[in-house]
């Protein structure tokens, strides 16, 4: 979806969305368009970038109520357009946005065996000052098999035995808000067989077939701490 498409989709919905000139930092043509979803705080009010914390990822859902994503502030880090390459083959990431292009998200289920954020525990999270198995400061580890990804790059994988970067999210800006949305995703097909892996554990916490709800105009963001009781700092 082109920005004039996005802005077309955006009319009539709530949160300010239609009067928001969203930009992305580059094309991403290979993305699957989804309906925008605005960014909000737990308490609904619209998030701002300037208001974002760098020292942990922020989780919200999106395009569906089951899909728990990552919204990353690098901080320092730009996050620059990349090459990548899932399984489906080569895609171009679009990189960061908002000021200094330091804005992220993925989908937060590791491609090796699916661990992803729930309630309970969160074996996946954003190291921002670093970790024995991060190696680096400011990547996203999953202590469940010692898997490590490049925020900054695309969710790359540098270390562990993960093989395929984490699945993207597209973000939008709006300068005069400050804010942020959501508005693309790329590996449906992924996220299609992490239903069928986790669906008796998705339909005990969001009701049969809810977790496959679209999340609507908005989408609340609750930092990882206060979503998951225990996230393990390997």
């Amino acid at each position: 979806m082109d920005r004039r498409g996005f802005v077309k989709l955006c009319s009539g919905s709530a949160a300010g969305l239609a009067l928001a000139d969203w930009t992305h930092r580059a094309a991403a043509a290979d993305f699957e368009a989804a309906p925008p979803a605005r960014l909000v705080g737990g308490d609904g009010v619209p998030l701002k970038a300037a208001d974002i914390p760098a020292g942990e990822a922020l989780v919200f859902a999106y395009p569906m109520a089951g899909v728990p994503c990552f919204l990353i502030n690098l901080g320092d880090r730009a996050a620059h357009p990349a090459s990548m390459r899932n399984e489906d083959g080569d895609y171009a990431w679009p990189g960061g946005v908002g000021p200094g292009g330091r804005f992220v998200a993925f989908v937060a289920i590791c491609t090796h065996q699916m661990s992803y954020p729930q309630p309970a525990v969160s074996y996946l999270r954003y190291a921002a000052s670093g970790s024995e198995l991060a190696g680096a400061p400011g990547r996203i580890v999953c202590c469940a098999h010692a898997s490590a990804f490049d925020p900054a790059e695309g969710a790359r994988v540098t270390g562990g035995p993960a093989t395929l970067p984490l699945l993207p999210v597209r973000l939008a800006y709006d300068a005069a808000s400050d804010g942020l949305a959501a508005d693309g995703i790329l590996g449906m097909a992924f996220v299609q067989r992490f239903f069928k892996t986790y669906k008796a554990d998705l339909n005990a916490r969001f009701g049969p077939g809810g977790y496959r709800e679209a999340v609507g105009d908005t989408t609340a963001c609750v930092p990882l701490s206060r979503y998951s009781g225990v996230v393990p700092t390997c």
